[in-house]
């Protein structure tokens, strides 16, 4: 059965979970950013294949915008909320595909980054904590 809405609902949660997960992490900056990288890593470097012209170069090329939507599958139902936009000759979902690698990584990113500021400054507002 379909539920119409349940798949950004779902979408959602998928989000939330990583913002949890990342303000809950106890790693630094480095290590936060480079299991970011890690976990987004074939989506980039797909991307990237795509961008630089790579995936004409051989046989895989029809596979590659495929295996960038299975990648994106728990927050591919945010790009229903697009509108049906052509761009260049290609869905501007096409155009999805490629920021929501960078996109997703820099979202586990910012609670550290939050994190990192409040206790900046509260160092500069309290020189003895």
């Amino acid at each position: 059965m379909y539920f119409p809405g349940l798949d950004i609902i779902l979408a959602l949660l998928y989000v939330l979970i990583i913002w949890w997960e990342a303000k809950h992490s106890q790693l630094s900056l480095i290590q936060q950013s480079l299991v970011g990288f890690l976990w987004q890593m074939p989506a980039l470097f797909l991307s990237l294949a795509v961008l630089f012209g790579l995936d004409q170069a051989n046989d895989f090329s029809y596979y590659i915008i495929f295996i960038l939507q299975l990648w994106h599958t728990p927050v591919l139902p945010f790009s229903t909320l697009l509108p049906a936009w052509v761009l260049l000759d290609k869905p501007l979902y096409y155009f999805e595909l490629f920021l929501m690698a960078p996109l997703l990584w820099s979202f586990y990113l910012l609670p550290r980054i939050n994190r990192t500021v409040a206790l900046q400054k509260q160092k500069k507002l309290n020189p003895l904590v």
